[in-house]
This record gives C-alpha cells, sequence and structure tokens, in this order.
C-alpha cells in the first residue's frame, strides 16, 4: 500500500523500531546507520549517540507500540498525538531526493526526539487515512512482533511469512496428529 513517499519509510521504520531489540548504543547506531541515506537531517543529529538516546529511544519504542495496541481510534490518536507533541514534530519541506517532500521532525534535538516524529507521523497518516485496524501484533503464539496490514482486505494477521508459515505447518501438524488418533 502506497501511503506516500513520506510515510512509506517512517511507517517501515516505526515497524522496524518497536520490533528492533536495543540492547546497547551500538545496538540503536546500526539501527538508525541505513536511514542516514534518505533521512539527511539524521546524519547531524545522530554524530554522537550514547546512553541517554539509548533510554530515550527505548521510551520512543514504548510509546510507538502503544499505537499497535490501542484499544481504540482514539487512543491511538492520543498516543500519537502525545509523542508528536513531545518530539517537537515541525513540517518542513525537504529538497534532497528527486523532488520536494515533507519532512516531520523537530528543528534541532537528540535522536529519539527525530525518531519520535518522523516515526509518529508516519503512524498518524495510516491511522487518518486508513484506520486503526490496519496497525496489528503477530497471532503466532510465540511472536509479538507489530506490523501495519497493507493488504487489500485487511487480512494479514502475522509479522512475516516465517510465522504465517511457522503456524500453518504447526496447525497441519495438529491436524495429522488428531487425524491418527
Amino acid at each position: 500500500m502506497d501511503f506516500s513517499h513520506y510515510s512509506d519509510q517512517s511507517v517501515q521504520m516505526a515497524v522496524d523500531l518497536v520490533n528492533t531489540d536495543l540492547d546497547d548504543v551500538a545496538a540503536l547506531r546500526r539501527f538508525v546507520a541505513p536511514y542516514e541515506e534518505d533521512w539527511v537531517e539524521l546524519v547531524e543529529t545522530c554524530r554522537e549517540i550514547d546512553e541517554r538516546d539509548l533510554q530515550e529511544v527505548r521510551d520512543v519504542q514504548r510509546r510507538l507500540r502503544a499505537v499497535f495496541e490501542a484499544a481504540d481510534a482514539p487512543a491511538a490518536a492520543a498516543a500519537v498525538n502525545e509523542l508528536l507533541a513531545d518530539s517537537h514534530a515541525s513540517p518542513r519541506v525537504s529538497l534532497h531526493g528527486a523532488s520536494p517532500h515533507l519532512h516531520f521532525e523537530p528543528a534541532r534535538g537528540r535522536v529519539a526526539e527525530w525518531l519520535g516524529s518522523a516515526t509518529a507521523m508516519g503512524l498518524g497518516v495510516v491511522l487518518c487515512d486508513h484506520g486503526l485496524q490496519r496497525f496489528g501484533i503477530c497471532a503466532a503464539h510465540d511472536c509479538a512482533d507489530v506490523f501495519v496490514d497493507t493488504s487489500r482486505n485487511r487480512s494479514r494477521s502475522h509479522c512475516s511469512t516465517s510465522c504465517t508459515t511457522r503456524e500453518n505447518v504447526a496447525a497441519y501438524r495438529r491436524r495429522q496428529r488428531a487425524a491418527g488418533d
């Protein structure tokens, strides 16, 4: 599903951030590195990531997960709005890349503010344009990863094909055992 140039990247970044174990500062640096090419403002923000940044980004992860776990659209909107406000998100036209496009980010700040702004804005676009039912938590019994359902009929229930396959194989084996009894 094409949410827009801006939100496609930020939605995927939100999902990736929630699903990533940030065990240490090095893990945070590894997480941020692939986004630096497309988000040129991030390069300056992330020059000196430290333990404080790690703790702040873990808080952003928790707050983003709350959007996926929200019981209803008002709760999800409140979580997005609080994160946008706390991260000082401001719209601005960015000129990097092929054509001008909007970014929502703090004028200055630490990596957590930058990640909070960009990811909350992306999830906000999905919530407004496509509804809360597009946010999901994997239905696999041993997985708690989140995802944004991009299927046409909103039928996705797993975070990945690996989880879908593992669950289907387990169900098949249960049926085979039951048929054999």
